[in-house]
């Protein structure tokens, strides 16, 4: 049997800050439970290997949704992070807390405490941004941030071309206002992906106070009567072993295995857990349901030549000149996560804030609708994604078995709602005339995808359901609030039992309007800050 004073389930985003956190008081002991291996691949660190971990699908959970009604009833593959840092250290590493009216309306809706105001300092704290004075921001925190330091040509062109729509430029999305458009902080230091594993978890390992164990698999929790005492877990070898907490239990799995763990504790809705034979401990209908994604498109051109990542990789002397240059400086396309700027505009009459997103992208790849693939096209160029920011469609996480190794069930029912669909087909229209604006027009050759016979709105539609898929935000499942009904209240501590609280992105009431990193580490700093109060 193995005690500590803390046991924290998984070791994604938010895991590592809170072990991390917890571990700075030296009479605390912490114990890390992580279901995939330490973050030891070089790809996971050079920040253009992102693509390259989604191919390989070896730090992967693999899942896909359910078929999607609204999508001609695709399954969407949903790539999460199977490692030490989870999603953190395999994401597109674009840094973006959202609008601060998300925070507010979490405030609104039930999570007392969780106002921008109250966020605010938790933020500061966590980030280090280079050449940014601004008070809004962090300036000796663990994660470090930055802007594209050397934007392409085909980015220059993006900003440039929605400037001549109207649009402004933003200095800072990540302060008071994110409306507009600009290059895209990222979390890269020194040219290194800069996860919350490198920033916070990789220090602390030296702590004497802190164990990390990694490739268990959660099984259940462990309770004494309504307490949680703490997990039991299945090593790489089939050797079950229990971990025990004398104060908390920090479930930390994220929106997908949390929820799953929770129900298959006994903690979810009472008929779906009795049709599994599982034992009803508590009865919390609202378990793996509210679940939330960012649903995008992507419009995709050939170019001339931009300097993309296509025109790089496609000759030997290209990809060595790259390797070469980040080798010595630390600079160039390795450096580059998922996109190099953003947009966020409005396109609904009347909207009081943006409602949705673009994203430029420098490459573009052969692609199966919802599918990352590992070839890139061998002719020059580029694309951009576009979402929703705020979608109102809603889904849920059940389970398909009692089996801890079963994935669960997911359906995101992406644009169910009407207004979901109504934003969609308005980005696309924006999206062409973004495409047609100099400069960025002047370096298009023709639009790939969805393509000049794409002439009416059926066809704008068609292609987004025929192509569209997740924008990897998925949250919401463990839904944080102040009524009976939520899963967790605004001390993260799940209802229904004791010793027990939640750390990652499920407990978000609703989804921030933008990329959801920065709001789960955030969510791990004030869980941490949380239970020490207590």
């Amino acid at each position: 049997m193995t005690t500590s004073d803390y046991v924290v389930l998984g070791g994604g985003s938010a895991g590592c800050v809170v072990a991390s956190r917890l571990s700075e008081n030296p009479d605390s002991t912490v114990t890390l439970l992580e279901a995939g291996p330490w973050d030891s691949s070089p790809w996971i660190h050079i920040p253009v290997g992102f693509a390259r971990l989604y191919v390989t699908k070896k730090f992967d959970w693999e899942y896909h949704t359910e078929p999607e009604p609204e999508l001609d009833g695709r399954r969407v593959y949903w790539p999460r992070g199977r490692v030490i840092g989870g999603s953190g250290s395999v994401n597109g590493l674009v840094w973006l807390r959202g609008s601060p009216r998300d925070y507010d309306r979490w405030a609104q809706a039930g999570a007392r405490g969780w106002s921008y105001e109250d966020c605010l300092p938790a933020f500061k704290r966590m980030e280090t941004v280079a050449n940014n004075d601004d008070p809004l921001r962090g300036h000796d925190g663990p994660m470090r941030v930055g802007e594209v330091p050397e934007p392409t040509p085909g980015c220059r062109a993006f900003v440039e071309a929605c400037q001549a729509l109207g649009f402004p430029r933003n200095p800072d999305f990540n302060g008071a206002w994110y409306e507009g458009v600009a290059p895209n902080q990222l979390n890269v230091h020194k040219g290194r992906r800069w996860s919350p594993a490198v920033a916070y978890l990789h220090p602390a390992k030296k702590r004497a106070n802190l164990r990390v164990e990694t490739e268990c698999l959660g099984l259940s929790l462990i309770f004494e009567g309504k307490r949680c005492t703490g997990v039991r877990i299945r090593r790489k070898d089939g050797t079950v072993q229990e971990f025990f907490a004398r104060r908390e239990v920090v479930l930390s799995c994220g929106a997908i295995e949390s929820p799953k763990m929770l129900m298959l504790s006994g903690i979810g809705p009472a008929d779906h857990l009795r049709d599994h034979g599982i034992e009803v401990r508590h009865d919390a209908p609202d378990v793996g349901q509210n679940l939330q994604d960012h649903f995008q498109a992507r419009m995709s051109f050939r170019t001339r030549p931009a300097d993309t990542l296509n025109e790089t990789m496609a000759s030997l002397f290209g990809q060595a000149r790259m390797a070469m240059k980040w080798a010595l400086t630390r600079r160039g396309h390795m450096t580059i996560g998922a996109s190099e700027a953003s947009l966020f505009a409005r396109v609904l009459p009347g909207a009081e804030e943006p409602d949705v997103q673009y994203q430029f992208i420098n490459f573009t790849m052969d692609t199966k609708p919802g599918m990352v693939a590992a070839e890139l096209h061998k002719h020059p160029g580029f694309a951009f994604n576009f979402c929703q920011a705020r979608p109102e469609s809603r889904g849920e996480v059940t389970l398909r078995s009692a089996d801890a190794a079963d994935k669960p069930a997911m359906i995101a029912n992406y644009m169910q709602h009407p207004t979901d669909a109504r934003i969609m087909l308005e980005a696309a229209r924006l999206g062409r005339r973004i495409a047609a604006t100099k400069p960025f027009a002047d370096l298009v050759v023709e639009e790939v995808a969805p393509g000049r016979d794409a002439t009416t709105d059926e066809d704008l539609m068609q292609f987004i359901r025929q192509t569209g898929g997740t924008v990897y935000h998925p949250c919401g499942t463990n839904r944080m609030g102040s009524d009976e009904r939520s899963v967790v209240d605004p001390m993260l501590r799940v209802r229904g039992v004791e010793g027990l609280r939640i750390a990652d992105a499920s407990v978000f009431p609703t989804m921030p309007s933008t990329n959801i990193q920065p709001a789960a580490i955030m969510t791990g700093e004030r869980c941490a800050e949380l239970i020490r109060a207590a």
